[in-house]
């Protein structure tokens, strides 16, 4: 499967439920783990968003797979994250990558 294709499949699935939540014991966590891994790179903007959007609801955790999501989003450029992230949706990923990219900018100001 090519990248537009895992993408397609998560989508399909849906977003991280938050673990503390019923919907965690029928959501496929595993094949939806397992298809973030087989992502490569480059990644396109469009997809970054995609993933974003796929996380779980903001100050929420799905036992922590939303950082593979994170990883696998911050497979472009910070810029053109920059760019996206006002698009995506209000997700725990959304937030962690807000909180990476402020820093990533204060540390590099030429960027």
């Amino acid at each position: 499967m090519n990248n537009a294709e895992i993408i397609a499949r998560l989508k399909e699935m849906g977003p991280l439920p938050d673990d503390r939540t019923a919907a965690i014991d029928t959501f496929p966590l595993q094949e939806f783990d397992k298809l973030l891994q087989q992502l490569t790179e480059p990644l396109e903007p469009s997809h970054s968003l995609a993933l974003i959007n796929l996380g779980p609801p903001h100050d929420a955790s799905t036992y922590e797979v939303e950082w593979s999501l994170v990883h696998a989003a911050e497979n472009i450029s910070a810029e053109a994250l920059r760019d996206i992230i006002p698009l995506a949706n209000d997700t725990e990923v959304k937030r962690i990558i807000k909180i990476r990219l402020a820093n990533y900018f204060k540390s590099n100001p030429e960027a």
